[in-house]
């Protein structure tokens, strides 16, 4: 039986990329693992193709065909189901996984008796140049007082026990942050999670990564599940109510207009804060004052982003367990 399932779901990735996916986790240096890719675009002939070339050649690859397109959500449920390793490692398909991955992560989750880690990342572009390195070295207890405040984990570095994942049902359907959500729930029902500072994942960041159309729909998401976090703190309830996220959408502006006005607002924002960071002070201020005063939503982002770095650096300088 393997010890590690590894999941990825397929849509519409470039085959160039892909192909660097599934090849980073057949090189891994720990093979005794199960490779399930979901293919969930029925009429991308040519991922299927790519992805049964490889299956052909590797027993270890599982592939499962959906019918219809289901989205991330309901297509990595349907990997989880199926699975028969202990721990599940996820994947993109357009990420690359460096070689000792699965054999450091699962040393360090069975050292120390934890249900979750993950790791850090290096953002690569289109073309693979690196962009910059984001490293992270959270304890269990680091990881208490961090994680209902920011989406620390990188999603394609996490392994975590199959068990504790489908005792919380897997994944539910909060776009772009559903990931986030699954790692709040097992968080808040005594899961021991950690994030190493080894850099296991080259994270290919797209055109739209940053400012894409989701942009509000992420806003959105994030915004309840903060709020859920803090309802928790009282009543750890909240997180079984399923409905709650569609009811939060209900009270929320989600007009076409609302979205494109939001997104105008949020790619200001990242510019302002390029600017910032390149030392350009006076011109940041400006670009984000446009930023606000076009959508006051982006001053709430801008304030969780400043008030989460000074809870970093307390927590990391105070928190050592």
């Amino acid at each position: 039986m393997p010890e590690i399932s590894v999941i990825m779901s397929t849509y519409n990735e470039k085959i160039d990329y892909l192909r660097q996916a599934i090849e980073s986790v057949q090189n891994q240096t720990f093979t005794n693992f199960e490779f399930i890719i979901i293919l969930d675009n029925p009429e991308n002939d040519a991922i299927r193709n790519c992805v049964y070339k490889y299956a052909e050649e590797d027993q270890r690859i599982k592939v499962i065909e959906n019918e219809n397109n289901l989205g991330l959500t309901q297509s990595l449920n349907k990997a989880i189901r199926i699975a028969s390793g202990i721990y599940m490692s996820r994947m993109d398909a357009d990420d690359i996984m460096h070689k000792n991955c699965l054999e450091c992560e699962l040393k360090v989750i069975q050292k120390f008796n934890l249900d979750f880690v993950s790791a850090s990342k290096i953002n690569i572009d289109e073309r693979g140049n690196r962009l910059g390195k984001y490293i992270n070295d959270f304890s269990p207890k680091q990881m208490r007082k961090l994680l209902p405040y920011d989406n620390s984990v990188n999603h394609s570095t996490v392994m975590v026990r199959l068990d504790k994942v489908r005792k919380e049902n897997g994944y539910r359907e909060i776009p772009s942050c559903e990931d986030y959500d699954l790692w709040l729930r097992m968080l808040f029902h005594g899961c021991n999670m950690r994030i190493l500072p080894n850099v296991f994942l080259l994270y290919r960041m797209h055109a739209d990564s940053i400012c894409g159309k989701d942009a509000y729909q992420l806003y959105q998401s994030k915004r309840f599940l903060l709020k859920l976090c803090q309802q928790s703190k009282k009543n750890i309830t909240v997180w079984e109510d399923n409905n709650a996220f569609e009811t939060f959408l209900r009270m929320q502006d989600m007009s076409q207009k609302k979205k494109k006005i939001f997104n105008q607002a949020y790619e200001m924002m990242h510019k302002g804060i390029s600017l910032f960071q390149n030392k350009k002070y006076r011109e940041s201020g400006k670009v984000l004052l446009n930023a606000i005063s076009l959508d006051r939503s982006v001053l709430w982002i801008l304030w969780n982003k400043f008030s989460y770095q000074i809870r970093k650096v307390f927590v990391l300088y105070f928190v050592f367990i």
